[in-house]
């Protein structure tokens, strides 16, 4: 079983939209997945009540049970994937989830004070010693220079996904429980999600499942 946890200390970057699409990106390349919601808006977990394809598995964990939790699912066989959506504020909680991760996606907007932002979440993955990417999220897809420029500066602190753009599939699909590679299969935002989900999977690729 494997761990994927996005992780951000900077409100809406994202974390929520990304994660419910590349659960539904994965599902549908025949990952078996598990979503865990730890950030108390529960914005994914009403996400997932919206759902009515029953693919993914949510699962609500009681505070301070995250680490028995994640002890016992990863003895299930029939769990190729967890997928946790961390809070913005960091905690005990937080960090339980970062040091099982087996990738940690951190979403960053393009603004100069978002990348900046970015500093105190990297900080404390690099401290708790696990594998990390940004994934630049919400890009205009019609200045392809200055998302070239924030892809840049982010690869100056790490490995950086294939980007984002601000499109209104996501919103779509975050309002009718579906992912983008559902609502537009064909359309640009679920090249995009394909790409990063594609991505992900790579540089997991040396975890067993």
């Amino acid at each position: 079983m494997r761990i994927l946890v996005l992780a951000s200390q900077k409100g809406g970057s994202g974390k929520t939209t990304i994660a419910a699409s590349l659960a539904v990106a994965a599902a549908q390349s025949g990952e078996r997945i598990v979503v865990v919601d730890l950030d108390p808006q529960g914005s994914l977990a009403e996400w997932g009540q919206l759902r009515e394809v029953k693919d993914i598995v949510f699962r609500s964990v009681p505070p301070g049970k995250l680490d028995e939790w994640i002890t016992a699912t990863r003895k299930v066989e029939k769990v190729d994937l967890v997928i946790i959506d961390t809070a913005g504020t960091f905690g005990k909680e937080v960090d339980t989830a970062l040091r099982h991760a087996d990738l940690c996606l951190v979403p960053v907007r393009p603004s100069a004070f978002d990348l900046r932002a970015a500093g105190p979440t990297v900080e404390r993955i690099r401290v708790l010693d696990r594998d990390f990417g940004f994934v630049l999220n919400g890009t205009n897809p019609v200045t392809p220079a200055r998302t070239a420029d924030a892809v840049a500066a982010l690869e100056v602190g790490g490995a950086v996904a294939p980007p984002i753009a601000d499109r209104t599939d996501f919103r779509d699909a975050a309002a009718t429980g579906l992912g983008v590679t559902e609502i537009t299969p064909n359309g640009k935002a679920a090249s995009e999600i394909k790409a990063l989900w594609s991505w992900v999977a790579e540089r997991m690729k040396g975890t067993p499942k």
